[in-house]
C-alpha cells in the first residue's frame, strides 16, 4: 500500500470519526427498534408502519457507524439520490443527517413520527440517546432457541437476477446462540431507563392486541385496529430492494425449535444460552 493510499485511508477514518462524534442533539421523538436478528424486529416495524401517525421504512442502518449507502436509501425510501447527497454534504454530523433524512421521509408520508428498525441498534443505544434523547427504544426479544433455529435451518431469501433464491448461513449453532446472548445483553443493561421498552415476539404473535396496546400507550400513541392486519407467516415479498415478512399473525413459529432442532443442537444451545434463557423467563 502506497503512502498516499495510507494517508487517504487515515483521512477517511478521521472524517468518519468526526462525522459520528460531533455534538448534535435532536428534538425528534423517534421509535427505535432493535434486538437480535430473527427476533421479530421486522414484524414490529411493519406493524408500526401501518399506524396512521407512524412511518417506519426498511432497515437503514443509519444509527450505526459506517458509510451511508445513497443507493439503498433511494430504493428503500423513495427519496431522490441527489436530494440524499445534498443532505449528506450539508449536514455537519451523522446525527444531523439522520434527523434531516427521517424528518423529510415522515413529512412525505404525512405522518408526525418516524421509526427505524435495524437489529444492531441495540448495540448503539448510548450514541442514539446522546443525540436523540427523546427517542423510545423497543427491544424485541425472542426465545434464543427459536432464533438459532430460524438462523441456522431456515435460509434467508435474496433477489438474484429477478429470482428469489435461498441463501443458507455457514455459521455454527454455537456462534449463533452466543451472538444472541451478547445482543440481548446489550439491551437488557438499559432496563429501568424510562425510554426503554421490551416486546416479546411470542406475545406479539399470540396476543397482539394485549401486547401492542400498552406499547403504544407508553410511547404516547393510540392503538389502532388496523395494526392487527399485519402478517407474519414467513413468506416474502419484494418491496423495492426490501424483503419482509408477511402473513396472518400466527404462532406457528413459536417453539419451532422443539421439532426442528436435533437433540444435540438443543443441548448445545441450552448449555451456551441457558443462563440468558432463564433470565428472560424461558423454561428449560
Amino acid at each position: 500500500m502506497s503512502l498516499r493510499t495510507r494517508a487517504r485511508n487515515r483521512a477517511g477514518r478521521l472524517w468518519s470519526y468526526r462525522w459520528r462524534t460531533r455534538s448534535y442533539v435532536s428534538s425528534e421523538r423517534p421509535i427505535v427498534i432493535g434486538g437480535s436478528p430473527r427476533s421479530g424486529t421486522t414484524l414490529l416495524r411493519r406493524i408500526l408502519d401501518s399506524h396512521s401517525r407512524i412511518c417506519s421504512g426498511p432497515e437503514s442502518g443509519l444509527f450505526l457507524p459506517g458509510r451511508v449507502s445513497v443507493e439503498m436509501l433511494e430504493r428503500g425510501y423513495g427519496l431522490e439520490a441527489d436530494q440524499i447527497r445534498m443532505m449528506l454534504r450539508s449536514s455537519g454530523s451523522q446525527a444531523e443527517f439522520v434527523e434531516w433524512f427521517f424528518r423529510t421521509y415522515r413529512e412525505r408520508q404525512g405522518k408526525p413520527r418516524w421509526s427505524e428498525k435495524t437489529p444492531l441498534n441495540v448495540w448503539h443505544l448510548d450514541w442514539i440517546w446522546k443525540h436523540f434523547p427523546e427517542a423510545s427504544f423497543v427491544h424485541v426479544i425472542r426465545d434464543g432457541r427459536d432464533v438459532a433455529c430460524s438462523m441456522r435451518l431456515h435460509p434467508d431469501r435474496h433477489l438474484v437476477q429477478g429470482r428469489i433464491v435461498e441463501v443458507r448461513r455457514d455459521e455454527s449453532m454455537a456462534a449463533i446462540i452466543q451472538r444472541w446472548v451478547v445482543s440481548t445483553g446489550k439491551g437488557l443493561k438499559f432496563r429501568g431507563d424510562p425510554r426503554y421498552r421490551e416486546v416479546r415476539y411470542e406475545d406479539l404473535v399470540t396476543r397482539p392486541r394485549e401486547t401492542l396496546e400498552p406499547l403504544l400507550e407508553s410511547i404516547g400513541e393510540p392503538f389502532e385496529q388496523r395494526m392487527l392486519a399485519e402478517r407474519a407467516d414467513g413468506e416474502v415479498i419484494r418491496r423495492g430492494a426490501e424483503f419482509d415478512a408477511k402473513g396472518a399473525l400466527v404462532a406457528s413459529s413459536v417453539g419451532r425449535w422443539q421439532h426442528d432442532l436435533s437433540p444435540a443442537d438443543i443441548e448445545l444451545v441450552e448449555r451456551l444460552g441457558g443462563p440468558r434463557l432463564r433470565e428472560l423467563g424461558y423454561p428449560l
